[in-house]
């Protein structure tokens, strides 16, 4: 991926979470995005600070946010009920619950929280924000990607999906016909390639399977016992 395409993902991700309401530390940013706190710094003065029809405000030094008037301005029901409908959230209310009414409901409230949802604690949230958009944008366009672990290169991956099971994000795809899993705690570094796969219908349905999902923590264990076995006949 060039300078370029780098600098306008870069770019993007600063304005998703600006006109979410986010207050954004440069220093932070800099490690996310694997960059120098000063490259950080031009993205604001130079690019975002001249940016039409947005306003951006200096909270202090080294800290950003979007002025209030613009947060959320992008973002309409319609959009809150298809992001719920992405990520499965819709399927933790009664059927037909999630819709207009109920997000009205949800959204007027500004002093206590109606509803909790408690998953298992994350062992720690992820901090590498970048790979983590950069993969879902590869899945979206069908974009093969290179993934980098402790534990060595992995050229010409085709991501499928980021599952979260038990504490845990794992990126879940296809690299030589077999399926891919890795946790997302152990990618070092994500490249996007300049070539394209269709999707496998079989792994696709497959790794929606719940017996697949509480799968995951041990696959790569199963899949090596299970190649070890065929290898040796045993």
């Amino acid at each position: 991926m060039s300078e370029h395409d780098l600098l306008g993902m870069r770019i993007c991700m600063i304005l998703e979470r600006l006109f979410l309401g986010e207050t954004l530390s440069v220093t932070k940013l800099a490690y996310e995005f694997n960059v120098s706190k000063r490259t950080i710094s031009r993205d604001f003065n130079d690019r975002l600070f001249n940016l039409p029809n947005i306003e951006i405000e200096k909270v202090k030094k080294g800290y950003y946010k979007l002025s209030k008037r613009y947060i959320g301005s992008l973002k309409s029901y319609r959009d809150i009920l298809h992001f719920s409908r992405i990520i499965d959230i819709d399927k933790l209310f009664p059927r037909h619950a999630f819709d207009y009414k109920f997000i009205d409901v949800l959204l007027s409230n500004k002093n206590h929280s109606p509803c909790t949802i408690y998953t298992d604690s994350l062992d720690k949230q992820p901090n590498m924000y970048g790979p983590f958009l950069i993969i879902i944008q590869s899945i979206i366009d069908k974009s093969l990607i290179t993934v980098k672990t402790n534990k060595g290169v992995f050229n010409h991956v085709a991501p499928y999906r980021l599952i979260h099971f038990k504490g845990h994000w794992y990126l879940v795809g296809e690299l030589d016909q077999d399926i891919f899993v890795v946790q997302y705690d152990a990618i070092k570094e994500i490249q996007k390639v300049e070539a394209f796969f269709s999707f496998d219908l079989i792994i696709s349905e497959t790794i929606k399977e719940i017996k697949f999902i509480e799968s995951l923590p041990h696959f790569n264990y199963t899949s090596q016992v299970l190649h070890k076995i065929k290898r040796y006949n045993i």
